[in-house]
């Protein structure tokens, strides 16, 4: 009997744990906003269009993602995203339909010269076509340049330099720094850190640390490098010291550009700047 009591207590409290399951709240549905019925004779249009980005692991390409709106729909239409490219087409991708939007999405190896369409269809089969992001209807210049976007680079140039005894000044010079700018969704790599660092004889021998400023294009960086010094060693001849650019974006990225060289030969600092 006391275990029939024990076994009636278990199988109380299991159905008390199944009450509480049950009257659990589930999050509340949402409904996207769709779109209002195309009138008949009405003109099939585009509302709004956003085009976003996934990078692959290399710069080889990227994945474009299309999110179209109508103006309204009626059963039967549908539409395509074209992408073209020196006349002839790169993608031309079947869109899908969500209730309140097309979407599609087109894999693009890195070339410039990029064109992006969407081909409207109507239930009696009148097609329209709508530039989205077209050299004549720019919207994003780096998803049409995109081999340029994808890549990133650092430049150093020094146009001038002065020694006086142990110090190394540049007395001319600047440094730029571009970033990828075509990147995943909701991502901005910036530099994180750019220094100039002296060698002599291939050793490291002393760095500066630059302050960059960000330039016109979105993930350029530039910087006047003009007083710059550098405390140097005792040279002999055929001895050479030389400068570059080591930058490190925010994504890790790591990147390096040469600058100018100096030679010791028959007591002088000879100059070799690039």
């Amino acid at each position: 009997m006391k275990a029939m009591r024990i076994l009636a207590a278990i199988a109380l409290v299991f159905a008390f744990v199944l009450a509480g399951c049950g009257a659990k709240e589930e999050p509340a549905a949402t409904t996207a906003e769709t779109v209002p019925t195309l009138a008949a004779g009405q003109s099939l249009e585009l509302t709004s269009c956003s085009l976003t980005a996934s990078t692959w692991s290399s710069p080889n390409g990227a994945t474009i993602y299309l999110t179209a709106v109508p103006n309204g729909y009626a059963e039967g239409q549908s539409a395509a995203f074209v992408v073209r490219l020196e006349g002839g087409e790169a993608a031309n991708v079947a869109c899908e339909w969500n209730g309140s939007a097309y979407t599609a999405c087109a894999d693009l190896n890195a070339v410039d010269g990029y064109s992006y369409y969407v081909v409207l269809t109507a239930a009696d089969g009148t097609q329209t076509e709508i530039p989205v992001n077209t050299p004549d209807n720019p919207v994003d210049e780096a998803m049409m340049n995109m081999e340029t976007a994808l890549n990133s680079y650092c430049s150093m140039t020094v146009e001038g330099s002065a020694q006086e005894g142990s110090k190394l000044t540049i007395t001319a010079g600047s440094v730029e720094v571009q970033a990828p700018r075509i990147t995943d969704e909701g991502e901005t790599i910036t530099c994180s850190e750019a220094v100039l660092v002296l060698t002599f004889n291939e050793e490291e021998v002393a760095r500066a640390a630059l302050t960059l400023e960000e330039a016109e294009i979105p993930g350029s960086y530039a910087a006047d490098i003009a007083g710059t010094s550098f405390d140097i060693p005792a040279m002999e001849d055929d001895q050479q010291l030389a400068v570059r650019l080591d930058v490190t974006l925010s994504n890790g990225q790591f990147l390096t550009a040469p600058g100018g060289t100096w030679t010791f030969l028959d007591g002088q600092m000879m100059t070799t700047v690039g």
